[in-house]
């Protein structure tokens, strides 16, 4: 009786338990390639998307000395004609001699950094010139509690992003003053150190501010500031 093969029955089962094997490992390594190609498209579209998201959201301005872009231009937003804004807006056209809606947010700009920039300063008598009696009294107290306190202020503005109109309350024809609210978006730093220099108030970063100025124009045509608050 012939023996049976088992040294090829051995290395026949051999060769298959390896060749199973490398596929094992080899079929698992070619699939992983497959998914990481797959995905890497979807990947840089998803990170085109993100830096699409932050070019609409508002940008600080560059830093002294760094080369770049021209600053970008101040926006001033009206509102629509047939919002319950953009009637009031129209009614103080009527109301107010010269009066324009956008050139008064430039006008509202321009008070808006001459006041920042008098209050770095502490100067009262530009101050007094922007601002009705209450806010300057306002506004002389905090400077003068600081002097107390032997603090240093540091306020810079290095940028106005945009306005817009957040109220409009035109004169009832009355004695009523007409007041206009500006929602003011600005890049500012601010902070407040104490005698022994330490931090005491705000932060050196370049910071957003959103503010909200309320406008009122007095008997002699001149528009002054009533109220500040956060928006």
């Amino acid at each position: 009786m012939t023996d049976f093969p088992w040294d090829i029955v051995f290395w026949a089962l051999l060769a298959v338990a390896v060749g199973s094997a490398v596929f094992f490992v080899l079929g698992r390594r070619m699939g992983a390639q497959a998914i990481r190609q797959e995905q890497m498209p979807a990947a840089r579209a998803v990170g085109q998307r993100q830096e699409g998201g932050v070019a609409d959201a508002p940008k600080p301005p560059p830093l002294p000395g760094r080369v770049g872009g021209e600053q970008k231009a101040t926006e001033y937003r009206l509102p629509e004609a047939d919002t319950q804004l953009g009637q009031a807006l129209a009614r103080v056209g009527t109301d107010v001699s010269g009066f324009s809606a956008e050139y008064f947010l430039k006008k509202a700009e321009d008070i808006f950094a001459r006041t920042i920039k008098a209050f770095a300063c502490a100067d009262l008598p530009a101050l007094e010139k922007v601002l009705s009696p209450a806010v300057l009294e306002m506004f002389s107290h905090v400077l003068e509690e600081r002097k107390k306190r032997h603090e240093q202020v540091h306020l810079e503005l290095r940028r106005i992003e945009r306005l817009d109109y957040a109220s409009v309350h035109p004169g009832d024809g009355e004695g009523g003053a007409c007041r206009l609210g500006v929602r003011i978006v600005s890049w500012q730093v601010s902070y407040c150190r104490d005698e022994k220099g330490m931090l005491v108030e705000g932060t050196e970063a370049l910071t957003e501010f959103r503010d909200r100025w309320t406008f009122e124009q007095g008997e002699n045509g001149q528009w002054k500031v009533v109220a500040t608050e956060a928006d």
